[in-house]
């Protein structure tokens, strides 16, 4: 509620002495209960309000005057720093006890600023309202917040020069602010003092020297952000807040409410965005570079490596021939180099083994004897807490409990008490008032009703409304089933229509065959028909019924090159299609198909590949084109089959080839073609080249497009019979609805006739009875009058009695209850003793159990080690005589190799064996008769573009890793700032909507979203003022500047629970509401501010309407200013709040 503040006088311009005695108030604020020392300017302003002094001069009076309410004649206790209401029913006095939270504002203390002399201030901890004529200095208590808490001139939207703000005529001004501290800490007590001359300011903080940079850090440690418009929001910047963008909204709404990191999330999610795509752009310029000059490296190729082929592959097969010899030696020794080591591990493994044996018998022993003390001393603990705890229980039940019961019965007869005797007050109260009514009500006589006219009348009426309402069900009935008839027809007769259109095209004729070839795609297919819109993209159908081949003659040659499955197979354009659809047909839901041979395959905007050879290359080798030049269809589907079945790398001829030709194509790039009816397939595999041939087979699914004519004239027959029956059934209904119709208007007559006459009779019921109920009402009414007159003689009797006996039964109780407590501390301390030894117990006993399959495992490893290591000392014997024997072998060889022979021989692989040599050497072999000479001049080209290939190779490799970094930053870093904002804008959006609500309008909070643009990530405020339109983003365009403003003070509100500010100042962000829409956000403004546990909050405002909501969190300050203001007076509260609670005492 308001705090009704006393003005104090300004002292004479002439007294400087006593203004210099002035003391510097820089001690901490009071916390709960505890006082401190007043000084001067403390007892002038003790009720918490604004006052000021004004040395006279150029400036006008300005003076805090109390405003004092005569009804209540309630008044700030100028002794008091706590917030006061009166109570209506008792008279007491109730206070705000609601503590400042660190960082709010205790008091604020300026001299020689703008317009003030001198003022203090103190702020209340929940809603703080400022209001005042315009010109008195509202706006001057934001400016010192401001820059008492060292933040920059800029943020008021002001003067630029912070020398601005010192008072006309002096030279300095000085600005105090003390913030409520931290927990166990002292308040802080900011001191800034200006001086016009150099433009400077110094700062103290209790007391002390400091610098801008301390002040900051300090006000930054409580979380307060003066340059964030949602928390700091000056007079001169509303219009700057309301036209922020939607991108800034979200900055300071970070800033504002959510948790120090988040800001930083978002800022370095841009940034990561931003070097992604220019990292993207790099990539696609070198991969592009590259594709370029591995396109002129192919052109180089096959001559450059047939001339090094040609001369490596004579030389390796000389060599490959002395080395056979030598594989199957190293062979050999490896062998039995192996089995040595491994017989001698082995035989180690066994002695490590025996000897562990014999001391790990004992350890489980000896856990066990102890697992079985710990049994027996658990035992004994259980039964000592068993007892103990009975001990506890009856004295609880037998002692406290019935203590308690006692108390509760009396206070239950004295509140029952209380209860009965108001009650029996007010029932008399109300009985005399209802005796009085039902006199005066049955001063008139009642009237009379003919009940055997009126009877008459409705049995005559209703008689009739029945046969005729007999008569119409009858037609009904006759009705209903020719339209079930007509209804069954008409649908007959569209399926018909549907079939003969399936009939006479080329599609139908399809359907028909995917429905013959697989069941199961037909049926998917049809539900997809259906339920296009249940996906992102359309899914496209199988190639049987999109696809068709440009001429019906390459049919053949097209089908033969598709399997069953890609002619059926259904196309998703992306990965969440391709699994929704795979839900559809094979999922475990509801909504599955439950379908077994359908083929499904995804094709997320991949084009349609590129021809291994250029048109003129193939027309050059003799063929007419690709297969993939031969069919039509949807993009997706083509590069879906080119994928699937390599129609863009098959090459056609119509005409058989030569066997040269078919020959030659072993030479080319091409492993498929097809010429005349035949499709050659080469396989390619060291270095030997396969070639397999099969037959074109006849075209089935591309070539069913012929029309079924018969079928055609047997379904036109059956429509043509269908429609004749229709129109017989059709011309029955109208005769019998136009008979229908006739006793419909006489039936509605009927019973409107007969209502009427039911409400006539009721209506005189009604009457005659009304006044035989208020007679026998009032014979009651005077009986329980005179019954509840005669009670409440022992109220107050009783009342004392209980009291007495209460008193006595609690003082008992508190002596039992500390018995109580010192039973329940040694059942305690019996309970932790018992815990530790089950701790200890559990341990022991699986200590045992581990140690005991400990010693097993190691006795059966022990005998299978004794099994190994015999058989690995075998083997190693057999092995060392096959080294020896190839061994001597290869020393003869070694006798007559070159010193080139025994480096190839080094050189051989550890893992070739003997195998590998004989198909090395085959291979040579083959690759030396395919090979021919080419032209040696190129290889140099070669060998300098192959150095540059690889430097871009690696470069690009290089990009992608930094990539892939930046992406899984992205990531990471999106996790983290995503759902926070999302579940902060949503709360917002809730307390948003909920304000709308109060004035019968609509408000929403989005966060608008746009992927991978993190820099245009904003908050979008949709708003909707009239009933007849939608939600509409706000702007300064759409909506007029009350609906704005009504929106700007509804979101900071919305923003009040979720800031981590510990204040917020609001300055005239009223201005431009009608006076409704000022009273509904003024009252819900009050409402959410002056909140439990709520942040402290500055409401600056020069209007005050009439009848406004106020809270006893709230504070309201008067500013007034003027050459007739009264002189200072001193009130004291508690005697105008006494008298206001005799004299409303006194009314009732």
């Amino acid at each position: 509620m308001p705090s009704l503040v006393h003005k104090r006088s300004a002292p004479h311009p002439t007294d400087n002495s006593e203004s210099e005695d002035l003391p510097s108030r820089e001690s901490s604020a009071p916390s709960g209960n505890r006082k401190r020392a007043r000084t001067i300017l403390e007892e002038a302003a003790s009720d918490g309000g604004v006052s000021q002094e004004d040395s006279g001069g150029e400036d006008s009076d300005v003076l805090v005057k109390p405003e004092v309410d005569e009804s209540s004649l309630s008044e700030a206790d100028s002794d008091r720093e706590e917030q006061e209401v009166i109570s209506h029913e008792t008279g007491e006095i109730e206070r705000n006890t609601q503590p400042f939270q660190p960082g709010s504002i205790v008091r604020i203390k300026a001299e020689n600023f703008v317009t003030y002399t001198a003022v203090e201030f103190f702020p209340g901890p929940n809603l703080n309202m400022v209001i005042g004529p315009n010109g008195t200095g509202k706006s001057t208590i934001v400016c010192a917040i401001c820059l008492g808490l060292g933040s920059s001139p800029a943020n008021l939207g002001r003067a630029k020069e912070i020398s601005e703000f010192v008072k006309h005529g002096c030279e300095t001004a000085t600005i105090e602010i003390e913030l409520q501290g931290k927990e166990n800490e002292r308040n802080p007590v900011i001191k800034r003092k200006i001086g016009r001359e150099n433009n400077t300011s110094t700062f103290t903080l209790n007391g002390s020297p400091s610098t801008s940079g301390k002040i900051t850090k300090l006000v930054k440690s409580y979380n307060i952000q003066i340059d964030n418009l949602c928390q700091f929001l000056p007079q001169d910047r509303v219009v700057e807040f309301a036209g922020l963008t939607a991108i800034d909204l979200l900055t300071h709404t970070q800033r504002a409410a959510a948790p120090p990191e988040i800001l930083g999330h978002h800022e370095n999610l841009k940034k990561l965005g931003k070097r992604q795509k220019e990292l993207l752009n790099e990539l696609e310029i070198d991969r592009n570079q590259l594709t370029s000059m591995e396109a002129r490296q192919a052109a180089l190729q096959q001559d450059v490596e047939r001339l090094r082929e040609r001369q490596e592959i004579i030389k390796r097969i000389e060599l490959l021939e002395k080395a056979r010899p030598f594989v199957k030696y190293r062979a050999a020794r490896g062998l039995a180099k192996d089995a040595k080591d491994a017989s001698k591990v082995a035989e180690r493994e066994l002695r490590e083994l025996e000897q562990q044996v014999e001391p790990m018998t004992e350890a489980p022993k000896a856990k066990r004897r102890y697992h079985k003390a710990l049994e027996r001393f658990v035992a004994a603990k259980k039964k000592e807490l068993e007892a103990k705890e009975r001990a506890v229980t009856k004295f609880k039940d037998d002692v406290i409990g019935k203590a308690d019961e006692k108390i509760t019965d009396i206070t239950d007869k004295i509140d029952a008490a209380r209860s009965a005797e108001q009650g029996r007050k007010q029932q008399i109260a109300r009985e005399r008032e209802k005796i009085a009514k039902l006199k005066k009500q049955l001063e008139e006589d009642p009237p009379e009703v003919d009940l055997a006219y009126y009877n008459r009348k409705i049995g005559d009426s209703n008689h009739e409304v029945r046969d005729m309402r007999e008569k119409i069900d009858d037609i009904d009935a006759e009705i209903r089933p020719m339209v079930e008839r007509a209804n069954q027809i008409n649908g007959q007769i569209s399926r018909k229509n549907k079939d003969l259109q399936d009939l006479s095209s080329v599609i139908g004729v399809r359907e028909r065959m995917l429905e013959r070839m697989s069941s199961d795609t037909h049926q998917v297919w049809q539900w997809i028909k259906t339920h296009q819109d249940k996906f992102e993209q359309e899914i496209l159908g199988p190639p049987v019924l999109t696809c068709n081949v440009t001429e019906p003659k390459y049919a053949d040659v097209v089908e033969s090159q598709l399997g069953k499955n890609d002619k059926l197979a259904l196309v998703a354009q992306n990965k969440n299609d391709y699994r929704k659809l795979l839900d559809v047909c094979f999922g475990p839901g509801p909504e599955s198909l439950k379908l077994r041979d359908v083929t499904i395959r995804e094709n997320s905007n991949i084009p349609i590949p590129s021809k291994p050879i250029s048109s003129e290359e193939a027309r050059g080798l003799g063929f007419d084109g690709f297969t993939i030049d031969l069919i039509d269809g949807p993009a997706p589907v083509l590069s879906m089959l080119c994928q699937e079945c390599r129609l863009h790398t098959t090459p056609i001829s119509f005409r058989e080839f030569t066997a040269a030709q078919n020959k030659n194509m072993e030479n080319t790039r091409i492993n498929r073609w097809v010429t005349g009816r035949n499709m050659f397939t080469l396989r390619r595999r060291y270095n030997q080249v396969m070639t397999n041939v099969t037959s074109i087979r006849n075209a089935q699914a591309f070539a069913a497009q012929q029309v079924d004519t018969q079928a055609e004239q047997e379904i036109r027959r059956s429509i043509g019979e269908m429609e004749n029956d229709l129109e017989d059934v059709k011309r029955k209904i109208e005769e019998l609805k136009d008979s229908r119709g006739t006793l419909v208007t006489k039936y509605k007559a009927a019973q409107a006739a007969n209502q009427q006459i039911k409400a006539e009779k009721s209506a005189k019921q009604q009457e005659a009875a009304k006044y035989v109920k208020l007679k026998a009402t009032l014979a009651s009414a005077e009986e329980d009058l005179k019954r509840k007159m005669g009670g409440g003689e022992d109220y107050k009797e009783n009342i004392r009695r209980w009291r007495a006996q209460k008193e006595e039964l609690v003082m008992g109780r508190a002596v039992d209850a500390e018995k109580f407590a010192n039973l329940v501390k040694g059942l305690i301390a019996i309970h932790n003793e018992l815990i530790l030894c089950q701790i200890r117990f559990a341990e022991a006993g699986s200590d045992a159990e581990i140690l005991q399959r400990r010693i097993e495992d190691v006795l059966r490893d022990l005998e299978t080690k004794r099994t190994e290591s015999a058989d690995l000392a075998r083997r190693a014997t057999e092995c060392a005589a096959r080294a020896r024997e190839l061994q001597g072998a290869c020393r003869k060889i070694i006798q007559e190799l070159s010193p080139e022979e025994s480096e190839f021989m080094n050189q051989i692989s550890p893992e070739k064996n003997a195998e590998d040599i004989e198909t090395d050497i085959e291979a040579e072999n083959a690759r030396l008769d395919l090979l021919h000479e080419g032209n040696p001049n190129a290889i140099k080209q070669y060998e300098d573009r192959a150095t540059k290939i690889q430097n871009l190779e690696d470069k690009i490799v290089e990009r992608k890793k930094n990539l892939e970094k930046h992406s899984a930053a992205i990531v990471e870093l999106r996790g983290k700032w995503e759902p926070v904002i999302d579940r902060l804008v949503a709360k917002i959006s809730v307390a948003f909507s909920k304000s709308f609500e109060k004035i019968n309008c609509a408000g929403e909070v989005r966060v608008h979203k746009e992927e991978d643009e993190y820099d245009k990530w904003a908050i979008q405020i949709l708003v909707k003022f009239r009933a007849n339109e939608n939600l509409q983003i706000l702007t300064n365009q759409r909506q007029s500047g009350g609906e704005r403003a009504v929106s700007t003070v509804f979101y900071l509100m919305a923003l009040q629970s979720l800031a981590r500010s510990p204040f917020r100042v609001v300055d005239e962000i009223n201005q431009g509401m009608d006076p409704r829409n000022e009273r509904l956000v003024h009252h819900r403004m009050v409402s959410i501010a002056c909140q439990e546990y709520t942040s402290q909050y500055f409401l600056i405002t020069p209007k005050l309407l009439p009848d406004l909501s106020y809270h006893k969190r709230m504070k309201v300050h008067c500013i007034f200013s003027g050459d007739w203001l009264e002189p200072d007076t001193k009130l004291d509260p508690d005697k105008y709040l006494r008298i206001g609670a005799r004299m409303k005492t006194m009314a009732h």
